[in-house]
């Protein structure tokens, strides 16, 4: 074989390993943004138990201001208090998802909405999503808002 074939052959090996990673990538924030559907659909709901069940089953959330939450009844009961205060609504804006093998990491914006439409908090977050029997879930989520301290 002679350079340049070998040099075509390296370039093409490149460009195809590129590609593969890439297709993950669109089939992992392809799934991501189903689960955040999900999220946003059981928030709007008042569904804090719906909420909890799409973490994994050793999910960690990191609240502003709190202590770490560990596991589906404490993540439920944390997101009960939140919905409780008279949040009624989430958005969430995601800016990057990378992943490798079955961790995943999405970092985005989020809002959220009084039951008035009044906007309660704004900010950024940082989920680590982890595949799970074939599914991602939720595993290590932390957001931080962008609201001036009180």
């Amino acid at each position: 074989m002679t350079m340049t074939r070998m040099t075509y052959a390296m370039v093409a090996c490149v460009w195809l390993a590129a590609s593969a990673v890439g297709a993950q990538d669109n089939r992992v924030r392809a799934a991501i943004d189903a689960g955040n559907k999900k999220f946003l659909a059981a928030f709007a709901k008042g569904d804090a138990a719906g909420i909890a069940a799409l973490y994994t089953t050793e999910g960690e959330a990191y609240p502003p201001n709190g202590s770490v939450v560990k596991g589906r009844p404490e993540l439920q009961k944390m997101w009960k208090s939140v919905i409780d205060s008279g949040i009624a609504s989430a958005t969430l804006a995601t800016t990057a998802v990378e992943s490798a093998g079955n961790l995943a990491y999405e970092s985005g914006t989020y809002e959220m909405k009084t039951k008035d439409g009044k906007v309660a908090d704004h900010g950024k977050y940082v989920v680590v999503w982890k595949r799970a029997g074939g599914n991602w879930q939720l595993h290590r989520d932390i957001w931080n808002t962008n609201q001036p301290a009180k």
